[in-house]
């Protein structure tokens, strides 16, 4: 019975604090980060109210993050499309590769440059520099959605840039996941190595996802159990999963990689958009609040004391890294400065997947260093995206009005 009122609390609160944060004008995951903060500073103050205290030990938030991390990755494939990519200007692949490539040397040099050495800091300052590259941008489309902007020359820079990043995105998670997983800064023959089985699985993925699961899809379609074709994207999920350790990569690349290939051109319209409302409703309804609660319980508060010119330069450079190399390139592509500033903005809020690797970080004591600024990165890279993906929204704003 304790169990199922832990997750009913769970559910409660994060969902509450998620409510409030969309009333406040921001996405319900940084709602639900403070949800978990919160509950982390209940047990901590030892209040009389024992079932919230012993939330944050409850062994079904450890297991629901893990499923919350499996469906927002397969969430995220499904509501990507790959072949849009196709339609978009150069222009918005100049904005994406700035918007990654300035922000993950940024951070880097930063990292690289407090980080103490020991074999772990390749892996450690990698890992800031990808944090830092990746843009959570469902946030901003409501923004200019809200503000008439949309189908505007900077409303579409934006999310066709939001495409590349996402490219982008996926091989450098593939790479740092790789680094992780091995600990040590690996000489060139190990990244090689890496890169190699990362492109091993990129291929098979592909092959997979192109030939045989449009073949399988429709051998499914004539069979009369209930749901196949979700039965099918899980195994397809699960199996890039097991290909993805196999190679010496996380888990996680497997759920996006199946949502990708998971389409309406494959499977129809009318399953496509079923399936994808189931997952979005199991994701957004339960598991996802339970993952960014996960986050939030682990953040020590202790990190804006402990380190805190490193938290503020930190916060600075995620936030000028996309300003300028998002921004400077959507400038040179022909739009205004106010547009270009817009882009910048836009570009600069930071969502699950930067979480989604810090979490796995940390599971893989990445951070277990008695060093100050190294035992407070894992806190320093949430505060770093609620903070930034807490400015974007007022930014945008005061810049498009």
């Amino acid at each position: 019975m304790e169990h199922a009122l832990h997750l009913l609390l769970l559910l409660v609160v994060t969902r509450l604090f998620g409510e409030l944060s969309e009333r406040l004008g921001q996405p319900a995951s940084m709602g639900e980060i403070v949800a978990g903060v919160a509950i982390a500073l209940v047990a901590a103050a030892s209040l009389p109210i024992p079932l919230l205290a012993s939330l944050a030990e409850s062994p079904f938030l450890e297991v629901a993050a893990e499923f919350g991390i499996f469906f927002l990755l397969l969430l995220a494939g499904i509501e990507m499309r790959p072949r849009e990519i196709a339609e978009h200007s150069g222009g918005s692949l100049a904005v994406a590769l700035g918007g990654v490539l300035v922000p993950l040397g940024a951070g880097f040099a930063l990292a690289w440059s407090v980080l103490p050495e020991t074999p772990l800091k390749f892996a450690q300052a990698l890992l800031v520099g990808v944090a830092l590259s990746i843009s959570a941008v469902p946030v901003a489309v409501s923004i200019f959605r809200e503000l008439g902007y949309l189908h505007t020359r900077v409303g579409r820079t934006v999310v066709a840039a939001a495409i590349f990043d996402d490219v982008i995105g996926l091989i450098l998670l593939a790479v740092v996941l790789g680094v992780i997983e091995t600990g040590a800064s690996p000489d060139l023959a190990a990244m090689l190595a890496l890169l190699g089985r990362a492109g091993l699985f990129f291929v098979i993925a592909v092959a997979v996802g192109l030939f045989l699961y449009p073949r399988l899809s429709r051998a499914v379609s004539r069979m009369r159990i209930p749901a196949p074709h979700f039965s099918t994207l899980m195994a397809l999920a699960l199996g890039f999963a097991v290909l993805a350790e196999a190679l010496g990569m996380d888990f996680i690349l497997g759920p996006f990689m199946a949502g990708l290939f998971f389409d309406p051109e494959t499977v129809g319209a009318k399953i496509y958009d079923g399936i994808k409302r189931s997952v979005g409703d199991l994701t957004d309804g339960l598991l996802a609040p339970l993952f960014f609660a996960s986050i939030g319980v682990r953040v020590e508060l202790g990190a804006v004391t402990a380190v805190p010119g490193f938290l503020l330069a930190l916060v600075g450079v995620a936030f000028l890294g996309k300003l300028l190399g998002a921004g400077l390139p959507a400038r040179l592509a022909g739009l205004s400065s106010r547009e270009s500033l817009a882009v910048g903005i836009g570009m600069s809020g930071r969502g699950a997947v930067e979480l989604i690797i810090a979490s796995i970080a940390l599971e893989a004591g990445l951070f277990d260093q008695p060093d100050p600024i190294v035992a407070n990165l894992f806190s320093a890279l949430v505060i770093m995206a609620v903070v930034t993906t807490l400015m974007m929204p007022f930014g945008l704003r005061r810049v498009l009005r």
